[in-house]
């Protein structure tokens, strides 16, 4: 998240309802200090709006599409974001205030101004991981080294990682998948046991910590397994998941076997 003074055209901005009239509302931008957009009647729900005061209320958050910039005035568009990137949005900014609420215990305990603090951490971070948050999330798992890498001064870096590691938690995804796995030969049970330990294997050829990366595997009953997967995000769980299923696979290639997914109904 930026530290611009003005959002641009096409910019996700939200804001808090300050003002509603029957033709619009003003809106006070939570991420520019003392700047408010309007939101004309029309541009408030993708549906007619009888009465403007069914749809808002004063003190509502409501995350909109900038359409206009100029020095007078900011017109924004509530109905040309999708939930989903509403949703995204208001994600976003609760991860930007717990980051700056982190970055001011850091500075207090540095003994330093807040806005230098900004300058020699907020803007490197934003700039190397794309936001200061993503900064400290990196912290959880590399230490000091998320943010050295980043430009930021070890002395920074040690406040910060430590600050991180005391009031957030590693973030998790899981998935699962059910594979049928069945073996027609005299040693099947012996081979399937092979493949599985195989599967687990997999963990291995993937470079992360273990507290991002962990695969359990549990019978559903004969011949169906559970694949299940805890990481830091889908990419890397999918990329395990990929690796197990092919090992699997290897094993049982040259026999009288079956591999496949259940896809989920």
């Amino acid at each position: 998240m930026s530290r611009r003074n003005l959002p641009e055209y096409g910019d996700l901005v939200i804001g808090t309802v300050k003002s509603i009239y029957d033709h619009g509302v003003y809106v006070d931008l939570d991420e520019y200090d003392n700047l408010q957009a309007y939101c004309h009647v029309s541009e408030v729900s993708s549906t007619w709006v009888r009465n403007i005061r069914n749809v808002m209320r004063m003190g509502k958050k409501v995350v909109g599409r900038v359409m206009r910039v100029k020095e007078d005035q900011i017109d924004i568009s509530v109905k040309r974001v999708s939930e989903g990137l509403q949703r995204t949005k208001v994600e976003e900014w609760k991860h930007y205030k717990t980051a700056i609420t982190l970055l001011e215990m850091a500075a207090k305990q540095r003994k330093t101004d807040f806005e230098l603090a900004r300058s020699e951490v907020e803007d490197l971070s934003a700039e190397y991981y794309g936001s200061l948050y993503q900064a400290f999330e990196e912290a959880l798992f590399r230490g000091d080294d998320a943010f050295t890498e980043a430009g930021v001064s070890e002395e920074w870096a040690k406040v910060l990682s430590s600050i991180a590691k005391k009031n957030l938690t590693i973030p998790k995804v899981e998935i699962s998948r059910d594979i049928e796995i069945t073996c027609w030969e005299s040693n099947g049970v012996l081979l399937i046991r092979n493949a599985l330990k195989e599967a687990l294997k997999a963990r291995e050829d993937i470079e992360a910590a273990e507290e991002e990366l962990q695969m359990n595997i549990f019978v559903r009953g004969t011949p169906v397994y559970r694949f299940n997967i805890t990481a830091r995000d889908y990419q890397l769980a999918e990329e395990l998941m990929s690796k197990a299923f092919k090992n699997v696979e290897e094993v049982l290639a040259n026999h009288n076997a079956s591999v496949k997914i259940i896809e989920a109904k």
